[in-house]
């Protein structure tokens, strides 16, 4: 076992430079090609059993998992972009939500707000999340999540009150605000 643990990395080293280049000749993202080029580097060890000790016979093995790496990579590209496909078409098929006045009016409030506290309110009342769960996703204090919460509040009900007013039909007997 020793000795394959030496073949394979004399292998690497002597190799490694065209590897790298292999990769990157074949995937556009340089970034993309330093991972399989890692990605090589990990399943040649984990079959470094299987390597030839000759120096020609394994710089091709080299070549020839470099080359499943690539296949594989490709493979697991096309499935990630059939999912975002998929996920793009099922989202175009989804009913739009409507925005009536009042709706409209209430996302405009809560976009007036200061960000942290509209934050604070679309995550409690729109993703449906306690008061502490939406503090521990703003890394915020339970406490300062309710405080800041009653003070979004009392701004959202000054805002949208004269608002609210304005579309009510006038009733008789009701004073006009």
């Amino acid at each position: 076992m020793a000795k394959n643990t030496t073949d394979i990395e004399g292998h690497v080293r002597t190799s490694e430079h065209d590897l790298l280049r292999y990769f990157q000749r074949r995937i556009p993202n340089g970034a993309d090609a330093a991972e399989a080029f890692g990605e090589l580097l990990l399943t040649a060890w984990k079959l470094r059993r299987h390597a030839p000790a000759d120096p020609t016979d394994g710089r091709m093995w080299l070549f020839a998992v470099a080359h499943n790496v690539l296949r594989d990579s490709r493979r697991r590209s096309a499935r990630h972009s059939a999912a975002v496909k998929r996920l793009a078409a099922d989202m175009r098929t989804l009913a739009v939500p409507v925005w009536d006045d009042a709706a409209i009016d209430v996302r405009d409030a809560i976009d007036r707000l200061k960000p942290d506290d509209a934050e604070l309110i679309r995550l409690i009342y729109w993703d449906g999340f306690p008061s502490h769960a939406a503090a521990r996703v703003l890394g915020i204090n339970p406490s300062t999540a309710r405080s800041r919460l009653t003070r979004a509040k009392l701004e959202l009900r000054a805002a949208l009150e004269p608002r609210q007013a304005e579309r009510e039909p006038n009733h008789a007997g009701r004073p006009t605000v």
